[in-house]
């Protein structure tokens, strides 16, 4: 199990201090289930500002994390990307590996306050450079809670949504965790992430979002989301659920024609 969305390299954003809060943080996600996470540091974000996000000075911290946890024998893989801030230089910005996850996604967050101008121009410049970007937890963005039809208007233009798993177990309060439910039920999203900041009030929580979308979903759109995140992870094309529901439509009436014609017979 795969956790695209987290925060848990010591001392580099806002996520833990210290390096025994990302090992503790580390072992709650195995226990989970969890065999990969997708360290996603925040990038140009104002709340960075005289932060080190060298790319190589990160990949230094991922290796002594790593080291650190496999001699703790925590069965993770760490692998290194970033939550990129919403600024008109995405395709700038791609250059830089950091930013860029399996080759051909960027995790991109806006404003919670307030509703951007131009990205659509900057995503398509993105996606003609063979970048397809992911929205990161729109249930969180006020504009999406006051309209939640400009998600349609994304998916048609081949954005990837990914919404925050401590949104549909409550973290965030009732509004946000409504609003999550109403995307899932709508088939806006294509994947979860913990986005984990620390030990205590926002931790690893894939097992329980998973638990309660099983139970109100259906193991089937579970299994969706979990292929999701390592089709991104491996640079493989992401799946929607209108692909899901046009093959389960195919399917079953490739299933009544032959049963039909076993029975002309």
């Amino acid at each position: 199990m795969i956790d695209f969305h987290n925060h848990i390299l010591p001392d580099v954003d806002d996520g833990p201090k210290l390096l025994e809060e990302s090992v503790d943080m580390l072992r709650y996600a195995s226990k989970q289930g969890i065999t990969d996470v997708v360290n996603t540091v925040h990038f140009q974000h104002p709340k960075m500002d005289n932060k080190n996000v060298d790319y190589q000075y990160l990949k230094n911290k991922v290796q002594l994390l790593q080291k650190k946890i496999n001699d703790e024998k925590i069965d993770i893989k760490i692998h290194l990307s970033a939550e990129v801030f919403y600024l008109p230089n995405l395709l700038d910005v791609s250059k830089n590996p950091l930013t860029i996850i399996g080759n051909k996604y960027m995790l991109i967050e806006f404003k919670s306050n307030i509703y951007p101008t131009g990205y659509e121009d900057e995503f398509y410049n993105l996606q003609l450079s063979g970048i397809t970007p992911i929205v990161a937890h729109p249930e969180r963005y006020r504009f999406i809670q006051k309209d939640i039809n400009i998600i349609e208007d994304w998916l048609s233009r081949g954005y990837v949504v990914q919404i925050d798993a401590g949104s549909i177990i409550g973290q965030f309060g009732d509004l946000i965790k409504n609003v999550s439910f109403r995307m899932i039920n709508n088939g806006y999203i294509h994947l979860i992430g913990s986005d984990s900041h620390n030990s205590k009030k926002r931790n690893f929580c894939l097992f329980d979002a998973y638990r309660i979308l099983e139970e109100r979903k259906s193991k089937k759109f579970v299994e969706y989301l979990k292929n999701n995140s390592w089709n991104i992870l491996n640079g493989n094309e992401v799946i929607s659920l209108n692909e899901i529901k046009k093959k389960d439509s195919f399917s079953y009436l490739k299933k009544k024609i032959i049963n039909f014609c076993k029975f002309r017979h």
